[in-house]
């Protein structure tokens, strides 16, 4: 049997990203490897959001980690773009697969030919270095019926789905986000028949732009927990690095959650 610690990821963010931003008032210096090693995980995304980074310098970094993915939004208009991070995945073999971030964002993947993702998807699956798998962010008010704030777009979403590994679901707003997240989860299982899936977990409240509230990143995170050992979820992607140092109630809930679980045995996949 696999462990949990196994399945738990970090969102990483250039270091100090967040300052000044969505409410936080404090400047972060923790890098997204140090973050790893703060909370004891080995796979990371890694979300540049904005920030022009040296790739090979923070793939340099991110060596003792087993798992790495790049975000890549833009290769849903221009399939190139994945190139160059196929062959960096030939430099660095713990690169393993590829996110698009915010794939939604208030409808406007409509403008994205879906041709281009499948063009993207056997780039990915079939090249000279290795298979890698192809994500996407997902969050819950772009879909399904409860609190979905474009319903429109939920007959046209289904084929922009299909040519992905695996999904991210994600909640923006925690004060009316989580408590629906067990009716969303049903949801998303039935857009996402074919895919993998992981949570994504925010210990800052972006949406409301305010720190995370403790009890409810330890209600989402045992409920994430039991989804996994149901095998119907492959793991939890806690995001950032960049408040992972401000000493905020929301990280400390999380290490404690983690190290209460981390050696928790979870179904393989």
């Amino acid at each position: 049997m696999a462990k949990l610690r196994d399945r738990l990821w970090l969102w990483g963010h250039p270091e100090g990203r967040y300052n000044n931003e969505f409410g936080n008032h404090s400047a972060s210096r923790m890098t997204p490897m140090e973050c790893c090693a703060y909370l004891g995980f080995d796979r990371t995304f890694m979300v540049p959001v904005g920030v022009k980074v040296d790739r090979r310098q923070y793939n340099k970094s991110f060596k003792p980690l087993k798992e790495v993915g790049w975000e890549c939004y833009d290769a849903g208009n221009d399939p190139s773009v994945v190139d160059p991070l196929i062959k960096e995945a030939g430099d660095f073999k713990n690169i393993t697969r590829v996110v698009f971030d915010d794939f939604h964002r208030y409808g406007s993947f409509m403008k994205m030919p879906v041709e281009n993702l499948w063009k993207v998807h056997e780039k990915l699956h079939n090249n000279d270095v290795r298979p890698l798998d192809m994500w996407m962010v997902l969050y819950t008010h772009e879909f399904g019926d409860k609190l979905n704030k474009y319903p429109e777009t939920n007959e046209q979403f289904k084929k922009y789905i299909e040519p992905f590994d695996g999904v991210i679901m994600w909640t923006w707003w925690e004060d009316t986000g989580v408590e629906v997240i067990p009716e969303k989860w049903e949801e998303f299982k039935a857009i996402t028949p074919k895919q993998k899936r992981m949570f994504g977990c925010y210990l800052w409240n972006f949406g409301d732009e305010k720190p995370a509230t403790g009890s409810k990143v330890e209600w989402q995170l045992n409920f994430y927990r039991e989804q996994i050992l149901k095998g119907e979820a492959e793991g939890i992607v806690l995001h950032t690095n960049t408040m992972a140092d401000l000493d905020l109630e929301s990280y400390d809930v999380a290490m404690k959650w983690i190290e209460e679980h981390a050696d928790d045995e979870v179904p393989e996949i």
